[in-house]
């Protein structure tokens, strides 16, 4: 009864606290509501999240916690894409999904404070997503001319761009034919992005004396297509210097 007692009389000690008199520090607590009504969709800049706060704790939520997994017969490891966003804000972008094509799942998670205080709070409902697989351009010719290499294509299936991301541009890469200064030529990137919708390019860097292949692909957001088939090898119109 006197213990007892004594308990009663001793101040209480809010969660993660340190007693002043034995030194002990109370268990800190884990935020156990979860986010809820989470849902996902594709935008041009990538896959969007939202959700809505748990109901509980929300004041002391520092961040969410977001993880992915690719749906396959034999893939079940989530992947953390963000261990915390920082803030309280109810959205994300995810701009690394973007296997075309591919379906995913996702989940998120309140997180309070960091470090040895860290707690996350159990997972919100899955929102699923099936990445769209942009139409290739098609029909890519490589000429050769007095101004440069001329570069065209056919856009693809237009139809495609009217229910989904719309057409930004052109990846072109170009890659050269062996040759005494180069026995081992990689491809590289001739234009991240035309940020045209124009199917056409001058390329007026190459050289006479240098054959060169070309490939493309569509940019659409920040999804790219598949690749284009390879045309060449032409020759540039540049004269080396001596």
């Amino acid at each position: 009864m006197l213990a007892a007692g004594l308990l009663l009389l001793l101040p209480s000690l809010a969660l993660g606290q340190t007693d002043p008199q034995t030194g002990t520090t109370s268990a800190q607590s884990t935020p156990t509501a979860a986010p809820t009504s989470l849902t996902a969709s594709v935008t041009a800049a990538g896959v969007s999240l939202s959700w809505t706060a748990p109901t509980l704790e929300t004041a002391s939520i520092s961040g969410y916690q977001v993880e992915r997994r690719r749906v396959l017969e034999y893939q079940t490891t989530w992947v953390t894409v963000v261990k915390s966003t920082g803030t309280a804000d109810t959205a994300y972008v995810d701009g690394t999904a973007n296997i075309n094509g591919a379906n995913y799942e996702y989940r998120v998670s309140a997180v309070r404070a960091e470090g040895d205080d860290r707690a996350v709070s159990t997972v919100s409902n899955l929102a699923s997503v099936t990445i769209p697989n942009p139409p290739r351009p098609v029909d890519l010719s490589a000429v050769s001319t007095d101004d440069g290499v001329q570069l065209s294509w056919s856009a693809g299936h237009l139809s495609w761009q009217s229910v989904s991301l719309s057409l930004t541009g052109y990846e072109i890469r170009r890659i050269e034919t062996a040759h005494a200064g180069n026995s081992n030529p990689e491809w590289e990137v001739l234009v991240d992005n035309t940020n045209s919708t124009e199917a056409s390019y001058l390329d007026a860097t190459g050289f006479t004396s240098i054959e060169y292949s070309y490939a493309i692909r569509a940019v659409h957001g920040y999804l790219r297509s598949y690749w284009e088939g390879i045309a060449g090898p032409v020759n540039g119109h540049l004269t080396p210097e001596e």
